[in-house]
């Protein structure tokens, strides 16, 4: 009895041992981790231990400015290139790079709270990091990224990279033979290695190195297939050249333009695949559009001249009258070709369709009656050329109509970008090299329109900051980049009358003006909220043969990196046939931007002058010796 009693002592004795040790640990748990993640935790390779979660999102946003600037490295054929995933210009100009920039999107905030989920932070979890030597509780970067823009790049940047694989196809000698050219076995990137191996680089924060690989592309028709079509081939052959004509009834005189399509070429358009496992002989609608497009456009084809108008005295006033376009019809053209192949009729007419343009001759016509949205900006400080380039671009911008439901195309309207527009060109950086571009400035244009856009309510379809703050642009947040062809800047008229814009510039100010009809709409944007400053790297020293030897200028200044979000707000009048109120919120993302400066190379010594200056003091020694 007495043993009995004591065992049941030592019982309780042990049970309530290990009660209060599940307490203590309960305890010091509750009390140091309930903000904070349990030890052996991991994002990627990186360890969070005993972190809270704002410190979790610093530490992560220094990761991701490490990623941008390491960027990807790729190798092939014992080269290797680096796919950049930060801005490569000094220019806040010459956006080109913000493509690649946006390519890959680190989601900081999904990742700290799916470090921070209740499941990797649980008593029982706690308990496994005491017991458990390798436990080890781990979360990957959550990441996207566009994998067609990565295989553009790379097939820019690597030769022979990818090689299509080509059908065994009809062609024409010089003595005017049918040849059966062989087929072609082609290659292709590995996509499915590529995105894997870059997966695991960048999910565990580590800096990719990608080998890229490649796989074979195979042809489906083979030469051999070829001579059971060479019968057909050898009989359009004989038949000779193919007229295609297009009669012109917009002159006085009917006239008729006629172009021959040699045999040589029409046997490109033949187009062969397998049945059934029998080769088939057909012409390819899109090779012939492609030839028309190619080879017969260019001659059809008459620009539509838009009408501009500008505001004189308060009062619409047309200064250029608009004109009919003209453009060749390619599927309705292509159909009737294949059509008239098909029954052995050896010419086809080709069409156009007219693009018209309505005829402004009162002010009735498109109701601009007032104002109805001003957008500003300030470019003080900007040098000769930029300030050039602003006022090509904002009177490119002047006098331009926006039909009702149109969707507006800042790249479109601008046209081409070049010195032929009136456009001068600044020496930026790309990379580590400094080269001359056209346009700068055109960026001062954008985020005035953009900001003239948000005054007037219109819904903003298009439109993407810059990498990083630039002075120009402030307040941060509400800047709109340009360049062709993206990033764009477009909106929606959805006033029901026609929108006319106005630009000015006095002094350092340039005013995009927006006059309509007013509809009853308030639009308001809020102030911009800016969070995650992230400060700079140290200054960067590319050396160039543009400056004098040891002449200095640098191009531009330390910017901290950022993110901001504003809203903006439209709340339309009673009977509107849209939502009453529609609020969207504009994120912008901002990368730290280093002070990056050029410096003049200093001249290089030639050896023989080195030689000469040692002799020299070789003499001098001699001399004071004797």
């Amino acid at each position: 009895m007495l043993k009995n009693k004591k065992l049941t002592f030592i019982s309780l004795s042990v049970l309530l041992l290990l009660l209060t040790i599940f307490l203590i640990f309960y305890l010091y748990w509750s009390t140091n981790y309930r903000s904070k993640l349990l030890p052996r935790t991991y994002i990627g390779n990186l360890d969070v231990s005993r972190l809270e979660i704002d410190e979790v999102r610093d530490l992560l946003i220094k990761e991701e400015v490490r990623l941008r600037e390491k960027g990807i490295v790729f190798s092939y054929n014992n080269e290797s290139k680096t796919f950049p995933l930060s801005a490569t210009s000094a220019s806040p100009d010459i956006p080109e790079s913000l493509l690649y920039v946006d390519s890959f999107v680190f989601d900081i905030e999904e990742t700290a709270n799916d470090a921070f989920a209740k499941k990797n932070r649980s008593f029982l979890d706690y308990i496994k990091t005491i017991l458990v030597s390798d436990y080890k509780n781990q979360t990957l970067l959550s990441l996207s990224y566009q994998d067609e823009i990565i295989l553009k790049w790379l097939n820019n940047n690597f030769s022979n990279l990818t090689i299509p694989a080509e059908n065994a196809y009809f062609s024409i000698n010089e003595e005017g033979d049918l040849i059966n050219n062989k087929e072609r076995i082609g290659k292709e990137v590995a996509v499915v290695n590529l995105k894997n191996e870059l997966e695991e680089s960048l999910k565990y924060l580590k800096t990719p190195h990608i080998i890229l690989r490649t796989q074979s592309q195979y042809p489906s028709i083979l030469q051999t297939d070829l001579e059971v079509l060479r019968p057909k081939a050898e009989e359009i052959l004989a038949q000779g050249d193919f007229i295609i004509f297009y009669i012109d009834n917009s002159t006085k005189n009917e006239e008729k333009l006629t172009f021959k399509v040699k045999s040589s070429e029409l046997i490109t358009w033949i187009t062969t695949k397998t049945a059934n496992q029998i080769p088939t002989f057909s012409f390819d609608k899109e090779k012939i559009k492609k030839y028309l497009s190619s080879q017969v456009a260019k001659q059809i084809n008459q620009e539509i001249v838009l009408p501009r108008f500008e505001i004189v005295d308060n009062k619409v006033s047309s200064w250029q009258v608009g004109k009919d376009g003209r453009e060749l019809d390619l599927e309705l053209s292509a159909e009737n070709i294949l059509d008239n192949l098909t029954v052995n009729l050896w010419e086809a007419e080709i069409k156009t369709k007219i693009i018209s343009v309505e005829d402004f001759t009162s002010e009735n016509d498109f109701s601009i009656k007032e104002l109805i949205g001003v957008g500003h900006s300030n470019f003080a400080g900007s040098s000769a050329n930029r300030r050039h380039n602003i006022e090509v671009g904002a009177e490119a911008i002047h006098g331009v109509l926006i039909k009702p439901d149109e969707e507006f195309s800042l790249v479109g309207a601008l046209g081409d970008i070049d010195a032929s527009t009136g456009y001068l060109p600044e020496l930026v950086i790309k990379g580590d090299k400094t080269i001359l571009e056209y346009g700068g400035g055109l960026c001062q244009v954008a985020t005035t329109i953009f900001r003239s856009a948000l005054s007037s309510g219109l819904p903003i379809t298009a439109r993407r900051n810059h990498s990083y703050r630039v002075s120009y642009y402030e307040p941060a947040g509400m800047d709109a980049a340009v360049y062709d062809p993206w990033p764009d800047v477009k909106f929606i008229n959805d006033t029901n009358n026609y929108i006319l814009i106005q630009s000015r510039i006095e002094g350092n100010d340039i005013y995009f003006d927006f006059w309509g009809t007013k509809d009853g709409r308030e639009a308001t944007t809020t102030t911009p909220i800016i969070y995650n400053i992230v400060k700079p790297p140290a200054t960067k020293i590319i050396e160039t043969d543009e400056l004098e030897p040891g002449q200095k200028r640098c191009t531009e200044s330390a910017h901290n990196g950022a993110d901001t979000y504003f809203d903006y707000i439209v709340t339309y009048p009673e009977g509107a046939t849209t939502t009453p109120r529609q609020e969207v919120r504009f994120n912008s993302h901002y990368v730290p931007w280093q002070e990056v400066c050029l410096v003049g190379k200093e001249k290089e010594v030639e050896k023989e002058d080195i030689d000469n200056a040692e002799q020299t003091e070789e003499i001098k020694e001699e001399v004071t010796v004797n």
